[in-house]
């Protein structure tokens, strides 16, 4: 197998954040022409209520997906891309669209669920990093 191809789930993640920045930016632009708020109302921490949730899901997606990166980085360098690994990177981004989708949705049960599964999933790529370490 081609060890490049664990950049695939890395580079989907990256699209994820770069679609969050677009419904962020895509919020607030609504608000400010809708009349809800002005633009000088997007200070930090005080968020208007029409893009509280694209600035949340901005975020979020720079807490957790960073240790995704990095871990995806060390292991391409190390030659320590298997199937499982790829499986792993793959799972870790669906975990993370569906978190953003439950971020915009408002649904807090899958969006806690989403990151926990997420969170897992970074442990275990971490502990895999570790053993071929080893």
């Amino acid at each position: 197998m081609l060890k490049t191809v664990i950049f695939w789930p890395a580079i989907v993640q990256a699209a994820l954040i770069f679609l969050a920045y677009v419904r962020l930016g895509m919020a607030r632009s609504g608000a400010v022409r809708s009349g809800a708020v002005r633009d000088t109302d997007f200070a930090p921490g005080s968020e208007p209520p029409e893009s509280a949730a694209g600035r949340r899901a901005v975020a979020n997606q720079f807490e957790l997906p960073v240790l995704f990166f990095v871990v995806i980085g060390f292991l391409f360098l190390i030659d320590g891309v298997s199937i499982l690994e790829l499986a792993l990177a793959w799972l870790f981004v669906a975990t993370r669209a569906v978190h953003l989708v439950a971020i915009f949705s408002n649904a807090l049960m899958l969006r806690h669920a989403s990151f926990a599964a997420g969170f897992l999933i970074v442990v275990a790529l971490w502990i895999d990093l570790a053993v071929r370490l080893i």
